[in-house]
């Protein structure tokens, strides 16, 4: 199995069915895919359910929400592919960019791809150009900002999706097991000096704000995540 595309789902029943298809339909062959529903409320995990005959399928539903580090962390020791890609339900990644980012990792034998919203936007705008277009890309600018400051970096998008190797993932998991996670993983990376490279990808948000699961005052938890990785680890 070359990679494990693990989909965290909760109460996400308008995009679940395209983003588990999306999935399986990577021009991948040695892939599968481990759909984890977090104790959602809403119709989530009856979608998920019709998948679960397929053969690259593996479902998980929860009956409570235990966090998205948690989840994560499941899904990681439960990977049988070489490589991790973290598919978010709400496809605003797209997933397609996975193709290009394991070509890379083998290629070049990565521990961990970054894939940037920004990267090409830096090329034909300035920082207060972005901010003024797309607000929301502050909190990203800032927090890879420091990471390049503390760890010698030289990242567009911190935040962004990512593939991993599983192998390494496995050396440090974090202890946290909601709201960053990710950040707190993707620090201990950068400060391991863990081989890295980073791709652009496209990103479509929300065209509805209030359903975005990660809010601007998390920015101060991803900030957390990040020196206590720098300063405590």
């Amino acid at each position: 199995m070359i990679i494990t595309y693990i989909i965290p789902i909760f109460n996400e029943s308008k995009t679940v069915k395209r983003s588990i298809i999306q999935a399986i339909k990577i021009p991948i062959k040695k892939k599968e895919i481990i759909v984890i529903d977090n104790g959602s409320t809403d119709n989530s995990n009856k979608i998920i359910k019709k998948f679960s005959q397929h053969k690259n399928v593996k479902i998980i539903l929860r009956k409570k929400n235990i966090g998205f580090g948690a989840t994560i962390d499941q899904g990681t020791k439960m990977a049988k592919g070489k490589y991790i890609y973290i598919h978010y339900g709400d496809l605003e990644y797209d997933i397609k960019a996975s193709v290009k980012m394991l070509k890379l990792a083998e290629k070049n034998n990565l521990d961990i791809v970054f894939a940037s919203r920004l990267v090409n936007k830096f090329k034909k705008m300035s920082v207060f150009s972005i901010i003024k277009k797309r607000p929301y890309y502050i909190a990203s600018i800032i927090l890879t900002k420091l990471a390049n400051i503390l760890f010698k970096k030289k990242l567009t998008d911190i935040i962004g999706t990512k593939l991993y190797k599983k192998s390494s993932i496995l050396k440090f998991l974090p202890k946290k097991i909601n709201i960053g996670y990710d950040l707190e993983l993707d620090a201990i990376f950068c400060q391991k000096f863990f081989k890295s490279e980073e791709v652009s990808i496209k990103y479509k948000p929300r065209a509805d704000s209030k359903e975005k699961k990660v809010k601007w005052w998390h920015m101060f938890f991803f900030i957390l995540a990040i020196l206590k990785v720098k300063f405590l680890k």
